[in-house]
């Protein structure tokens, strides 16, 4: 199937400006699957919704085939808006459907949070685990009272001189790690022993006084043996939940991952329903995240179905949240696709490319250091020189010259807190 139009067509038919050329490449796509790197001030969110644009303007896709997800529900909000913006634009100019079906619910897109979306498949599918429909969603606190009331009323032998309210932080923090990696209770249960089978077994160090184990490898040990010690209490904060139809974000996570990962034919429904899928924000993605989004948009099954991740593994937040394998290219791709890179349109051209001066003038883009590798360019406030000159090797330092002129160069003495 050929475009009509092109993305520059469609952004002067709608009034916009026309987009980069790096832009132009991820908005013209053809469909499948399609993975964009994309660093601060890149247009991401601008790129998205062009991208949706092209591929309805071009037939594509209807507006109620298009599946949006990210995290926060202002950014959800935010990309909803600027779709439905674009396509009534589309409408106004006859290129696209007609506005009044655009506006209603079940013909306008879905754009969600990560979260929501896995609700809807449980209230959905959730049945096939089984999940009761109506089970409610708890808040953070009525979490930590529900789990604080388990522990005081566990009758069970545990090992430990904490207070209840330390033991019920150790069995939530615990608790959300096994959501978040699809761990049960089963195989935590016996971790213990084949540590301390090798702990115990290990040579001394070259420079260990004594034989045996390290404090270090002890406490290490002592730590996995009481996590051990927690998985009677974290069965009966699962039966708890389960006899009272409630959950938390990551047990909900946890249910919609095993579910699209176990029953093929919910996949199959939503790739019917949903003809283009935009992941926002890819590289923060936890695992069960990952395997969801794979057993239902992934493994190469369906290659007429528009698929777009975009992120920027330099940005991730969400690495605290325990190890886990990382979600953007570096590792085994989820979704097997081609990449790429969008620069901000403000800054970072390519090396020798020619710009515009202030006064129509030709100037080249100062060389990067590094090569074009990097897709912006990457700023950090030093507060002493020590650490500006540390970083200096890595990336250009600019602070203000005698002539209030920026300058480019390693700073050597002190002086004011430069930037690098």
């Amino acid at each position: 199937m050929n475009a009509r139009y092109n993305p520059s067509e469609l952004a002067c038919a709608l009034g916009l400006f026309p987009p980069t050329e790096e832009q132009s490449a991820v908005i013209a796509a053809p469909p499948g699957p399609l993975v964009v790197i994309a660093g601060a001030g890149a247009g991401k969110t601008e790129t998205m919704a062009a991208r949706v644009v092209w591929l309805i303007a071009n037939g594509y896709a209807e507006p109620a085939q298009v599946l949006g997800l990210t995290f926060t529900r202002k950014a959800a909000g935010q990309l909803l808006r600027r779709v439905r913006s674009r396509l009534a634009r589309l409408a106004g100019v006859g290129l696209g459907p007609v506005g009044d079906a655009v506006a209603e619910p079940e013909g306008a897109p879905v754009i969600s949070t990560y979260h929501a979306f896995a609700g809807s498949l449980l209230r959905d599918y959730g049945l096939l685990l089984p999940v009761e429909p109506d089970t409610r969603l708890l808040s953070e606190t009525e979490l930590w009272q529900l789990a604080f009331d388990v522990v005081n009323g566990y009758r069970g032998e545990l090992h430990t001189d904490k207070t209840p309210a330390a033991v019920t932080s150790m069995v939530l923090r615990l608790w959300g790690q096994l959501a978040e990696h699809l761990v049960d209770t089963g195989q935590l249960r016996d971790t213990h022993v084949e540590l301390e089978r090798l702990v115990h077994g290990l040579p001394a160090g070259p420079y260990q006084r004594e034989r045996g184990p390290s404090q270090w490898l002890l406490r290490l040990l002592g730590t996995q043996t009481e996590r051990a010690e927690l998985v009677s209490l974290l069965d009966a904060l699962d039966e708890r939940m389960r006899a009272e139809k409630v959950m938390d974000f990551g047990m909900q996570m946890a249910s919609a991952a095993r579910l699209a990962a176990g029953f093929p034919q919910v996949g199959e429904d939503l790739r019917a329903r949903y003809r283009v899928v935009l992941l926002d924000e890819y590289q923060d993605t936890g695992h069960a995240q990952r395997i969801a989004l794979s057993a239902l948009f992934g493994g190469g099954v369906d290659d007429g179905l528009a698929l777009t991740a975009v992120g920027d593994p330099i940005q991730s937040i969400y690495g605290w949240r325990g190890p886990r394998r990382p979600t953007c290219p570096g590792s085994p791709p989820t979704f097997p696709a081609p990449t790429a890179h969008p620069r901000p349109p403000w800054n970072c051209g390519p090396a020798g490319a020619i710009r515009r001066g202030p006064c129509g003038s030709p100037t080249p883009y100062p060389p990067r250091r590094g090569g074009d590798r990097w897709p912006c360019t990457r700023c950090a406030l030093a507060r002493t020189p020590r650490p500006a000159r540390s970083a200096a090797p890595c990336c250009p330092t600019w602070w203000p010259s005698a002539s209030g002129s920026p300058t480019n160069s390693t700073p050597t003495t002190g002086g004011p807190g430069p930037t690098a």
